[in-house]
């Protein structure tokens, strides 16, 4: 058929082309474009054919029991990222095989072992939601006071010791602000990601003071300094005498600018209103509830959650180039930092032998 066409093709107008090409396209079903080439070439671009294309199928090494174990180890690290994950899975299998609660076969251990964070990414899209919800900011300055506390930015924090934190106050008052409720005190070390959080029954300074002398208290290694922002919750004499007296640098950020303190603002939805919520916490029942949550949740995220940290970041014309470290667990990173007492190492090193993980899996 092809080379009857051609053949009046090459002979025929302008116009008899025009109509001999739609006749050819009716009748072969090509496109108009490769039908007119096929026509004015001498050798057939492409050969008609009725057979199906034979399809290569692929076998699937990552099959839906793999799914099963990796869902669980994702659920199980509370839903981080693939590539927090990625470095996670190795050592949560270690704690699950010493405790003997949920057993991998060797099959899906060695391939979870060889897995890619792109892997594990296309792996759990279809479970993956996405939730996003705005608080309510609970902020205010104390214009007297806030001149004596010197202003530490975002970009002062690069070579951080391990000691100095970033606090910071979330308010549970389920959107209305009237009346009493309960608030967050949040405290993320910059070194090592180390996160505590602690209930405070309200923003007043007695409050306040106790919350910070009892993070103090249980900081894994020495407080350093505090870094907060211009909340009259932070900013008052009671704060600023309680960091004198323990030789603590206090710092606050400028205001308005949230980016002076973006490692506890990430936290305080990662941590604290991932547990929590927006709800309204105003009762006692409220209180023993949270402060057993706390207990729980500080150990879990030290100890087993990977945390990414900024290495570099700069610009090329329009775009942000960033580029992150290894992720390492809060643990890890303070392991390998010289500055910390290898007493508070030792203290950190048994309180993790007798954490298992695979409790969470229960109480889910």
């Amino acid at each position: 058929m092809i080379k009857v066409f051609r053949e009046r093709y090459r002979y025929a107008t302008k116009k008899e082309k025009i109509s001999i090409l739609n006749e050819f396209v009716s009748l072969s079903g090509f496109n108009r474009n490769y039908a007119s080439q096929v026509l004015r070439k001498k050798e057939v671009l492409k050969k008609l054919s009725t057979k199906p294309k034979a399809q290569n199928k692929r076998t699937v090494y990552y099959d839906a029991s793999v799914r099963k174990v990796l869902e669980d180890l994702w659920k199980l690290l509370d839903h981080i990222c693939s590539k927090r994950l990625v470095h996670a899975i190795p050592e949560t299998i270690k704690n699950l095989e010493r405790f003997q609660t949920y057993k991998i076969s060797k099959e899906i251990k060695q391939k979870l072992l060889k897995i890619s964070a792109s892997t594990i990414e296309r792996l759990l899209v279809p479970i993956r939601k996405k939730l996003g919800i705005k608080g309510t900011s609970m902020t205010k300055q104390n214009k007297y006071l806030i001149d004596r506390i010197p202003i530490k930015t975002f970009g002062e924090w690069k070579d951080s010791l391990p000691g100095f934190t970033q606090i910071d106050l979330i308010a549970h008052n389920g959107g209305n602000v009237f009346g009493g409720f309960f608030s967050t005190l949040c405290a993320t070390d910059v070194c090592t990601g180390w996160t505590i959080c602690i209930l405070v029954r309200d923003k007043t300074m007695l409050q306040m003071l106790k919350a910070l002398i009892r993070l103090k208290n249980v900081f894994p290694y020495p407080l350093l300094g505090i870094h907060s922002d211009n909340g009259s919750e932070f900013i008052n004499e009671s704060i600023i005498r309680f960091s004198e007296k323990y030789h603590l640098i206090f710092t606050r950020g400028r205001p308005y600018k949230k980016n002076d303190n973006p490692h506890v603002e990430q936290k305080n939805f990662s941590v604290v209103r991932r547990n929590t919520g927006y709800l309204r916490f105003d009762k006692s029942e409220h209180f023993e509830i949270l402060v057993k949550l706390y207990s729980l949740l500080n150990l879990y995220n030290n100890y087993f959650l990977p945390v990414m940290m900024l290495k570099e970041k700069h610009r090329i014309g329009s775009k942000s180039m960033r580029k992150y470290d290894i992720p390492k667990t809060p643990l890890q990173r303070v392991l390998k930092r010289s500055e910390i007492p290898s007493v508070n190492k030792l203290e950190i090193k048994s309180i993790y032998k007798n954490l298992d993980l695979s409790s969470r899996l229960k109480m889910k």
